[in-house]
């Protein structure tokens, strides 16, 4: 079955957004994991470097990113399909509920985790602070935001996958 000229604008905003989700969440994964800050006030058994690992937060934001991301590459090759074939990705409504149901899992988990984050970092912002650890959660927030707007991109995914049913 054909795709018709509303189908194929639907399908081919979904494959661009789910690129942008990559894109988004590649982002997110890269700041966060090398944002550091020389911190000499620690003990010499631990290394001098503040990292995300040191929040057990901010290790949510980076699984939930990590996640997301290999959710968005797994379904990604299969919505280029889907517009290359110009047809619909199956003609079972029971596999398209899956893919919507999947959809949205993932992108509550992108939105907790992002949501983890930006918490822990204004909570954490409240305490006085040198220059150097301001400007670590500065990063770590644009991190998380990169990842809300992620989560957003996905919620127009499944508006759009839901439009198609009918």
């Amino acid at each position: 079955m054909a795709f018709s000229d509303s189908e194929r604008a639907a399908a081919t905003a979904s494959l661009l957004l789910r690129i942008l989700t990559l894109l988004l969440l590649v982002a997110s994964i890269v700041i966060l994991v090398t944002n550091k800050i020389y911190a000499p006030f620690r003990n010499v058994v631990d290394p001098p470097n503040i990292t995300f690992r040191d929040f057990f937060a901010y290790r949510y934001v980076l699984s939930a990113a990590v996640i997301g991301g290999a959710y968005t590459l797994l379904v990604l090759p299969f919505t280029a399909i889907h517009v290359a074939q110009e047809r619909r990705i199956g003609r079972d409504r029971h596999a398209i509920a899956l893919l919507i149901f999947t959809d949205v899992v993932f992108a509550v988990l992108i939105a907790t985790g992002a949501a983890a984050g930006l918490g822990l970092t204004v909570e954490s912002q409240r305490f006085p602070q040198g220059p150097d650890l301001s400007n670590f959660f500065k990063l770590v927030d644009v991190s998380c935001v990169l990842m809300l707007v992620a989560s957003l991109c996905m919620v127009v995914i499944v508006m759009l996958s839901v439009r198609s049913i009918n």
